[in-house]
């Protein structure tokens, strides 16, 4: 098909990157629009067949959501008495009957506690962090000129039509308007300019940006295609991380399945360095004691609401409430470092005081 070449971390550094938006509710262990199709004697049967391939391939689907590509060939195979101690509920859509056919798109929701076990069993590690969105920029080099904004920008419509707002990465890219292209420019991008950056993340309400530059080439000698990548991304905590990365294509390879191969190779290195940072395994459970300054009732009931859509946080106590603080204990899986990202998805921030000693949690952008 392609091979990648060579990737490179160049740069890694920080600025005050700071972005608004809420948490998203992304449930991770639902496996949304599985399109179906079956055929049979009639369509009953076709049905029946329908809704368990679909669920099978629901469950291959979670799997591979959760852990890592490296993991993939120790995943189990989905048979349908796996499915039915996974499944906790599904849902059909668009069905359509006709001439013992069958076709239609299946939503599933899987029992969390049993997914799990099972990758717990098969000493699998997994990741179900899901993080707030980001919003994507992809820019293309052609000679001097940068393209972003510009039609054509056939790099722009290709990762229009490959991200997903599903998975533990969501991705979306902005929608072309007049107001787009007056908060940034392609240059000011890929120069990390600030003020631009947060405006664009605010206005689609993302948690940071991903700029993909991409210069394709041709070797005509070979006929073979290659791709130059620069990948920045700039995220809410303030880090700026940028790659540098390869592909040249397989000989007689057309240009638009290359170029399709290299945005899917990088939306997996988007979605695998998100996993690889917030990877649990079984038995890594930890605790820890926070204090939450307080002003009213109410902000204690919302930063009790957002604790308790965190996945990794198994149990909250209550060690003493004041009126201008309470004190919890943190049973969680992980460390301290993926509780600190959950917690942010959910618009909680964790810090430690400056003695180190003492654990604040407080909600973001208050």
């Amino acid at each position: 098909m392609f091979r990648r070449l060579l990737i490179v971390n160049f740069i890694s550094c920080c600025c005050l990157l700071l972005l608004n938006g809420n948490a998203i509710g992304a449930d991770v262990f639902a496996v949304r629009d599985v399109e179906v199709k079956e055929k049979a004697s009639n369509e009953v049967s076709a049905k029946t067949k329908a809704l368990a391939a679909g669920q099978r391939k629901a469950l291959a689907a979670l799997l591979k959501r959760i852990t890592l590509v490296g993991e993939h060939t120790r995943l189990p195979r989905p048979t349908d008495q796996l499915v039915s101690e996974m499944v906790s509920d599904f849902a059909v859509s668009n069905e359509k009957f006709g001439g013992g056919r069958y076709h239609a798109k299946l939503s599933v929701r899987f029992k969390p506690d049993t997914v799990r076990a099972l990758l717990k069993r098969l000493n699998i590690s997994f990741a179900e962090t899901a993080s707030r969105p980001m919003v994507v920029l992809p820019v293309m080099k052609q000679g001097n000129t940068y393209l972003l904004w510009d039609e054509p920008n056939s790099w722009f419509d290709l990762w229009a039509e490959l991200v997903s707002p599903d998975g533990l990465l969501p991705l979306m890219v902005p929608l072309r308007e007049l107001s787009d292209v007056s908060i940034i420019t392609a240059e000011q991008a890929l120069a990390g300019h600030l003020t631009r950056l947060r405006g664009i993340a605010r206005k689609y309400n993302t948690r940071g940006v991903v700029v993909p530059l991409v210069e394709f080439t041709a070797k005509k000698t070979k006929n073979v295609l290659r791709a130059e990548i620069k990948l920045i991304t700039f995220e809410a905590t303030g880090h700026v991380k940028r790659t540098a990365s390869a592909y040249e294509s397989q000989p007689g390879m057309p240009a638009a399945e290359f170029h399709k191969q290299v945005g899917l190779a990088l939306i997996q290195q988007l979605q695998e360095d998100w996993k690889r940072a917030n990877l649990l395994t079984g038995g890594n459970m930890n605790s820890l004691t926070a204090l939450i300054p307080l002003t009213k009732l109410t902000e204690w009931l919302y930063i009790k609401e957002q604790l308790q859509k965190v996945a990794t946080i198994k149990h909250i106590g209550m060690k003493r409430m004041s009126v201008r603080e309470t004190e919890i204990s943190i049973l969680f899986q992980g460390d301290a470092g993926q509780l600190r990202v959950a917690l942010a998805q959910n618009g909680l921030n964790l810090s430690q005081s400056a003695e180190q000693s003492v654990w604040m949690l407080q909600r973001i952008n208050r």
